[in-house]
């Protein structure tokens, strides 16, 4: 039986449906309106909790949804207790379920709470029994109205747990690509993985460097975070301290392959987590794959190969998460890390490259290379040779001409002049990422 999160926690954004079809708060409801009422709640992704609360609203009663052994599924009353204190025997369940031929029978809970009602079908199996504190005619009423509503959920619940039984990749590629909603089914669905996405998270992205992918395959398995994997390729959730979360998943992996470099990790803008929007914590994700992108291009510049040095110990000290992401030594990288990259992500390829070509004036690759070089390095042409390997000398000769024939001499250069020239080189870094990736 799937864990069911308290009534409280669920989203009540069709409470006020019922009150429409409810004369007053103990008078008997509109049967047939509170009925489409409920059917619509369960439509639109409210859960067994949310039900009986609208069920509550309407008619003054409380309500509890008991499984076939007695179990407590869902409560209308936020402070009924949780797991087997509020449920009942399942020789009680059996007693209701043959009402018929034995006539009313009530199901008296461990907690003293007592009910009657009647068996909730889905098709021809049965959910469980659903009660309330009333006799059994009202009782009988209600629970016709509120079948149907109930049925929808439990077969909602059975498709996702179906798919769930093929893995938490699958879970989290939905995550990835904002395929879950509305909020309450995108809780509950991340809860069913493991994954907490009430409180602050966001998504990762991983990549292996190494060659050894049955090794790498293994790692994301003994990591103890839920982990979807495409060849080179990982995406996870983090949730809580993302920084530390992020460290700690980074350290695993490198002693889990024996490499501090054999793997890089970033991840996307924090997600606050309340309210809860599955869209945002996409975002996240795309983010993160983005930053990763970032990453690996430092990387590459740095020219830093695959390290199969003395394997990361889960005590290591992790780089200075304030580095460059061109710093051969760092691992992992965080959006919040990130300077005017942060403001470029996200935004669509075609307009990064429009307005890089605007601002760049047409320079060559090059040049390009060069101006963002030099605005890296806050304008030392020394550090812009070391990061080139060029000679300081042809550097002192080239930059000064470049420079000016975009901005102007380089002492007279606006700092918004200089921040716009900066944002243009990161945008064509991003294009040709974006096109790298395609």
């Amino acid at each position: 039986m799937v864990a069911v999160p308290p009534a409280a926690s669920v989203h009540t954004a069709s409470v006020h449906t019922a009150s429409v079809h409810t004369a007053s708060v103990h008078a008997a409801p509109d049967l047939a309106g509170l009925e489409a009422d409920l059917v619509e709640a369960a439509f639109d992704g409210a859960g067994w909790g949310t039900l009986l609360g609208l069920l509550a609203t309407a008619t003054g009663r409380e309500f509890r949804l008991l499984d076939l052994t007695g179990a407590l599924l869902a409560a209308s009353e936020p402070s009924t207790p949780r797991g087997p204190t509020a449920g009942s025997s399942a020789v009680a369940l059996a007693a209701l379920l043959v009402r018929p031929a034995l006539g009313p029978a009530a199901v008296r809970c461990r907690d003293g709470w007592c009910g009657h009602g009647g068996p909730v079908r889905i098709g021809q199996r049965y959910l469980g029994a659903l009660l309330l504190d009333a006799d059994q005619a009202y009782a009988d009423r209600l629970v016709e109205a509120a079948a149907t509503a109930l049925a929808i959920v439990a077969l909602r619940r059975d498709a996702h747990a179906a798919g769930l039984a093929r893995g938490v990749d699958v879970v989290i590629d939905d995550l990835r690509h904002g395929a879950i909603g509305p909020a309450a089914e995108f809780v509950r669905v991340a809860e069913s993985a493991g994954l907490d996405v009430r409180i602050p998270h966001a998504g990762a992205a991983l990549w292996h460097r190494g060659s050894d992918q049955d090794a790498w395959a293994k790692a994301c398995e003994v990591i103890g975070f839920p982990v979807l994997r495409d060849r080179d390729r990982a995406w996870t959730l983090l949730s809580g301290d993302v920084p530390a979360e992020l460290g700690r998943l980074t350290r695993h992996l490198a002693f889990q392959l024996g490499s501090p470099g054999a793997v890089l990790a970033a991840a996307g803008p924090v997600v606050p987590g309340d309210p809860v929007d599955p869209s945002e914590t996409a975002t996240s994700f795309g983010a993160a794959d983005a930053v990763l992108a970032l990453l690996r291009a430092g990387h590459a510049q740095a020219g830093d190969p695959v390290r199969d040095g003395t394997p990361a110990r889960g005590g290591a000290s992790a780089p200075d998460d304030r580095s460059r992401t061109g710093d051969p030594e760092r691992t992992s990288l965080l959006f919040d890390d990130l300077g005017l990259e942060r403001l470029l992500v996200g935004i669509p390829p075609q307009r990064l490259r429009a307005f890089a070509e605007r601002t760049l004036a047409g320079l060559a690759p090059a040049d390009v290379d060069l101006l963002h070089a030099w605005l890296e390095t806050d304008g030392s042409v020394d550090a812009t040779a070391a990061r080139l390997g060029a000679s300081p000398a042809r550097m002192r000769r080239r930059l000064p001409a470049l420079v000016a024939g975009l901005a102007g001499p380089v002492a007279a250069i606006a700092v918004g002049r200089l921040t716009d020239l900066h944002a243009a080189t990161l945008a064509r870094r991003f294009v040709a990422l974006s096109s790298a990736g395609s």
